[in-house]
């Protein structure tokens, strides 16, 4: 589970500062399951330049609550969490000393934005959070207020998690969980996962990937995979501690995204794919250029695969036309894949079929 943090300060001498307005929202790397939003009278008087940056003056704060009246809250929702902030030691560092002065000591683990982005998008020109997302085409409103920088910040790091092919971050919190105990066993596992398409990933007691997979019905194939007995199956049941998840809502980007993932982290108990063979009707001409647009994650978001000069380039979750329509904004959001003839197979294989696909030359 993350908590993904903004904070706006008053200014002035390092950890003299004190918090005018906080934001969280509990992410559990999907959807938003809880948010907690508030001014905070920092009984101390906010520096000019911050008033003309934020917005927030001391008259507007007279009336908040004081730290202390917000404290447990803040407890409670980062309880069993990973801390998420773009600059992350700053938030975090604020925090921990507001929970000092009440004699708290305050510790979370914590992942930055701004590392990660300069890990996963490595191109950019700039990572101040205004300017990065503004080059991926992600909407942000209220800049430089906790709730917005907040917002724009779940779908930044939403953004990394797809990106995040190896899955170090994903690695980072099944290690959390493990150090507080909190994986359950197959029946509660099972009860967990969603019946959605997407691409499922079994660990095993010290966090690591042991097996992963795609589904039409995650829920569905991980419960068969529980329950079988075969002898892949058998060695599953006996190494799993947890199953982790990601949604894709396409099961072409699942398939694409699966042959990926199983290159790059070659899980122990994966047997190799096997190879399909091309029909060579669908890019067969090395110069084609085109968008393969299909369903998203959510009702609101759809799905693209990127074929350039019949080349698989990439996959991507999208919610503005924007995104694709600006190809420097599509490459930035782009998830990449080695240049490999097997995506080309998987998705004329796909096209082939009755689907939903829909096919734009560029």
């Amino acid at each position: 589970m993350y908590v993904i943090l903004d904070i706006e300060t008053t200014g002035g001498q390092f950890n003299q500062e004190g918090i005018t307005e906080v934001a969280m929202y509990k992410f559990d790397g999907h959807k938003v399951i809880d948010q907690f939003i508030s001014l905070v009278n920092p009984e101390r008087p906010i520096q000019p330049f911050v008033i003309k940056l934020t917005g927030i003056n001391n008259a507007m704060l007279r009336s908040a609550p004081k730290f202390y009246e917000v404290a447990k809250r803040i407890i409670e929702i980062t309880q069993d969490s990973i801390i998420v902030a773009h600059n992350a030691s700053f938030d975090y560092r604020i925090l921990r000393m507001e929970f000092s002065r009440l004699g708290y000591d305050f510790r979370r683990e914590t992942l930055c934005t701004v590392e990660l982005s300069k890990k996963l998008l490595p191109e950019q020109n700039s990572y101040s959070l205004g300017k990065l997302v503004r080059s991926l085409g992600i909407p942000m409103s209220d800049r430089h207020r906790a709730s917005g920088d907040a917002q724009a910040t779940v779908k930044l790091f939403k953004l990394l998690l797809s990106k995040d092919s190896d899955k170090q971050i994903l690695k980072s919190l099944i290690k959390s969980e493990i150090k507080t105990g909190l994986s359950p066993k197959l029946l509660d596992i099972v009860e967990n996962l969603p019946n959605k398409i997407g691409i499922y990933y079994i660990h095993n007691e010290k966090g690591e990937l042991i097996y992963l997979g795609k589904s039409r019905n995650i829920k569905k194939k991980v419960n068969s995979l529980f329950t079988n007995e075969s002898k892949i199956a058998k060695k599953i049941q006996t190494e799993v501690y947890t199953v982790t998840f990601e949604e894709t809502g396409s099961f072409l980007i699942a398939s694409v995204k699966e042959y990926e993932e199983l290159k790059q982290n070659k899980p122990p108990l994966n047997r190799i794919p096997k190879k399909i063979k091309s029909s060579k009707k669908f890019f067969s001409d090395q110069n084609k250029s085109m968008l393969l647009i299909d369903k998203g994650r959510t009702i609101e978001e759809r799905s693209v695969i990127l074929v350039e000069n019949g080349v698989l380039k990439g996959y991507a979750f999208f919610d503005l036309n924007y995104q694709i329509t600006n190809i420097e904004v599509l490459k930035n959001i782009l998830v990449t894949v080695e240049e490999d003839k097997q995506h080309l197979m998987i998705t004329e294989s796909f096209l082939q079929k009755k689907n939903s696909v829909k096919q734009i030359r560029i």
